[in-house]
């Protein structure tokens, strides 16, 4: 068993062939129990129990049609049409902002370029997806100018207790860091800027990586992995319940006996109507026997006899009971889907619900059913979408703080960064969209 201990000989973490475990310590009064580990004299915080959250949570989102479909959706409508840079000009009469495009050659084969792109896709992706978000500055060999931003893969990364340092490193669910892993220093959380200032002036910018302080979930209250919205879904129970609903229609489909007629026929019907001696051999007789059984199905449910009358006759014998009289009984369905099918549709509405998702502009919904009453129409799906923008503010600006910073390092002042919006409109517009600006 490999053991991981600190300064003072106590154990922080372990690992077996077949157990992970590590020491809970108590931070503060009044504060959540969180584990910690030692990597080259540092200590940092696990993400979660025994350091996989990342892990458990991309899981659930792999088994989780609507929640990935949700998260997605989210994203992409972060991203939007892209940003394009502009200076603020003023306010109009209605108080609206204008705005002055900027075209600095420099800025704009950036912002269109695969490099931005990469970050900003990357970005949204673990944000929304994590809850945390951890962008690098790379600088050039002098330290005067930053290269590019580019985005850590969240899954990879812990912070240190005291904030300071980013440690990187892919396999943090396995095993402990070893020499393969990367440490950044991170800025200031209160001022980047002016750190990378102090740094700049010491001369310890010159061809490193700096990490951008965290960008995190701005709703949650943890003090170092802040936890994304769905995971209210998560804890409550309903992305379980979306999981038990197909599981359990699958199970009841595939095992249930879903037979639609009873036919009841007398022994002596077969007698009469397939004579023994009539066949040299009882396969003879039995291949006959089937051959009839299958036609006379086929009345019963062949796309070709929807409705059809169907007539039979019998004999009655001396004491007048009926002989050869055939009992055909229809059978009722006994899987009742309907109540599941409710409970899914609750289980979803609730997961896109913690994602402040409108499900109309993701089209759950039906004309009938237990769908009713939400078909999505169009203009649920607008309201939806311009909702989505509305509330999604946060998280785009968040995404852009380092790359506004890095303009300025770089000496591009006075530029603030927009995102082009193509928004759905009524008919009385003359036009299905328009593009807008946030």
């Amino acid at each position: 068993m490999e053991v991981l201990f600190n300064k003072k000989g106590t154990p922080l973490m372990f690992l077996g062939t077949a157990t992970y475990g590590s020491t809970v310590k108590d931070v503060s009064v009044n504060e959540e129990i969180f584990e910690r580990f030692t990597f080259k004299e540092t200590e940092y915080a696990c993400w979660g129990s025994a350091n996989r959250y990342p892990e458990e949570a991309l899981d659930v989102i792999g088994k989780t049609g609507v929640l990935s479909t949700g998260l997605n959706y989210k994203c992409r409508c972060c991203y939007g049409q892209g940003v394009m840079p502009v200076t603020l000009k003023g306010l109009d009469a209605q108080n609206r902002e204008q705005y002055t495009p900027v075209n600095n050659p420099e800025v704009l084969n950036y912002l269109r370029g695969y490099t931005f792109r990469q970050y900003h896709t990357t970005a949204f992706r673990d944000l929304i997806k994590l809850g945390n978000c951890f962008p690098v500055f790379v600088f050039n060999a002098d330290g005067s100018r930053i290269i590019r931003t580019e985005t850590v893969n969240a899954r990879h990364c812990r912070i240190s207790i005291d904030k300071t340092k980013l440690l990187v490193f892919g396999e943090f669910d396995r095993r402990f860091p070893d020499d393969t892993a990367k440490v950044f220093d991170m800025l200031n959380e209160a001022d980047p800027f002016t750190h990378l200032q102090i740094l700049k002036e010491q001369g310890r910018l010159k061809g490193k990586c700096v990490a951008f302080p965290r960008i995190r979930n701005y709703f949650s209250g943890n003090d170092y992995y802040a936890l994304p919205d769905w995971d209210t879904a998560w804890k409550s129970g309903w992305i379980d319940i979306a999981h038990k609903i197909p599981t359990f229609l699958k199970k009841a489909y595939s095992n249930a006996m879903n037979l639609m007629w009873h036919i009841q026929i007398p022994d002596t019907y077969w007698d009469k109507k397939f004579p023994e001696e009539n066949y040299e051999s009882t396969t003879d007789r039995e291949k006959a026997i089937n051959a009839y059984l299958d036609s006379f199905e086929e009345q019963l449910t062949s796309e070709e006899n929807p409705a059809k009358t169907l007539t039979t006759g019998f004999t009655l014998n001396e004491s007048g009971k009926a002989e050869e009289k055939w009992v055909i009984e229809r059978l009722e369905n006994e899987i009742k889907a309907e109540d599941r099918l409710s409970t899914s549709a609750a289980a979803n509405s609730e997961i896109l619900f913690s994602l402040m998702v409108n499900p109309s502009v993701l089209g759950a919904g039906m004309p009938g059913g237990p769908y009713a009453g939400n078909a999505g129409s169009g203009s649920d799906i607008r309201e939806g979408l311009l909702v989505s923008l509305i509330l999604n503010y946060i998280e785009k600006q968040q995404v852009l703080d380092p790359i506004e910073l890095m303009l300025e390092f770089n000496g591009i002042r006075d530029v603030e960064l927009v995102y082009r919006n193509i928004v759905l409109t009524t008919l009385d517009k003359g036009k299905s969209t328009e593009e807008k600006l946030s």
